[in-house]
């Protein structure tokens, strides 16, 4: 049990099943509900918030087989959103297509219609969407140092941000998962531990494709679907039609 919420006048919980790694909202139980410390999800909250915390790209940043596609919906003035993206993955392949999507609040205000077309493509079993936090606000500081700058900003509240798109996910139907990440990929011990104390695991990458990173098995892709980085999505349409994009895995097997 990670949460304890009311909705509709009834109290119930965020859960996570230690062997899944999928969340549920469940009723308040009658009784504690423990988590061994040898569970499959344990250990990787262990691995997640292990040393050496480095400055950018802490994290999980590669799985054991296939590829894992995230996506990165900060926040962005620009009208719509990579439409193109989501549509090429739903007619490349025949099933529900997993992919993670790191969203925040003020994306979703911004952008409520795109918001509600992905979520319908999730319920609709075109997409099988993992709907990470990448946090509310993502605050972002144009010329200021990385070590000042994202979540290490003097205004960041990391838990406040955590939980208001948590918040933000459950009053529109969807349910919020137990992967993080970090704005920027930029963060410290202190918020590493923020994150893994409220039970999320920290995910970075090693294929930022608008970054020159390529693919290869096991890598958590990162694109933007926000239109704030096209040549990342463009890179991965290439790849897409060149038959260089294999299985596609949900976040939840990546360990």
């Amino acid at each position: 049990m990670l949460r304890r919420f009311d909705m509709e006048g009834k109290t119930r919980t965020l859960a996570v099943d230690t062997r899944t790694l999928q969340t549920k909202i469940l009723p308040l139980p009658k009784r504690t509900m423990s988590c061994r410390p040898d569970s499959r999800y344990r250990r990787l909250l262990r691995l997640a918030g292990s040393p050496p915390y480095p400055l950018q790209n802490d994290g999980i940043t590669h799985g054991k087989h296939g590829l894992y596609l995230t996506t990165d919906l900060c926040p962005s003035s620009k009208k719509g959103f990579e439409k193109r993206l989501y549509e090429a993955i739903i007619h490349r392949f025949s099933h529900a297509v997993p992919v993670t999507l790191f969203i925040t609040k003020r994306w979703i205000d911004r952008h409520p219609a795109a918001f509600e077309m992905l979520r319908q493509w999730d319920a609709n079993g075109f997409l099988a969407v993992t709907w990470g936090n990448h946090t509310a606000w993502h605050h972002y500081h144009p010329g200021r140092p990385l070590e000042e700058n994202f979540v290490l900003s003097p205004e960041e509240n990391l838990t406040e941000d955590i939980l208001t798109l948590e918040k933000a996910l459950l009053e529109r139907g969807v349910t919020p998962s137990i992967f993080f990440r970090f704005p920027g990929l930029i963060s410290n011990k202190k918020a590493v531990h923020t994150v893994t104390h409220l039970g999320l695991i920290p995910i970075g990458t090693d294929a930022w494709l608008a970054k020159g990173q390529r693919p290869k098995e096991g890598s958590i892709i990162l694109v933007h679907g926000n239109k704030n980085e096209p040549k990342g999505v463009t890179i991965f349409l290439k790849l897409l039609r060149e038959g260089k994009i294999g299985k596609l895995r949900p976040i939840e097997e990546i360990y």
